[in-house]
């Protein structure tokens, strides 16, 4: 179950990141987009080290269930901004 949790997380956070990122860019809000582009490249990379040690259909479902919520909440953060 925690590694379950710990691939919704990935999700998550990348799909959060790369959503609030696209709002930022489309708003043109420059610095924050920068930032926020080293933000990706950094969860990107942690997760590209350890993404092939949880295997079969619950790591998917968790995966793109965190993916769909990431998109949720960086939108929703990027209203707050």
């Amino acid at each position: 179950m925690r590694a379950l949790a710990s691939v919704w997380m990935r999700g998550a956070s990348i799909v959060c990141l790369v959503s609030l990122n696209t709002r930022l860019i489309a708003t043109g809000q420059v610095w924050e987009s920068i930032l926020v582009g080293g933000m990706i490249s950094a969860v990107w990379w942690l997760n590209a080290r350890s993404a092939n040690r949880v295997e079969g259909w619950q790591a998917l479902v968790a995966y793109s269930v965190g993916a769909s919520c990431g998109t949720a909440v960086g939108l929703w953060i990027a209203t707050l901004i």
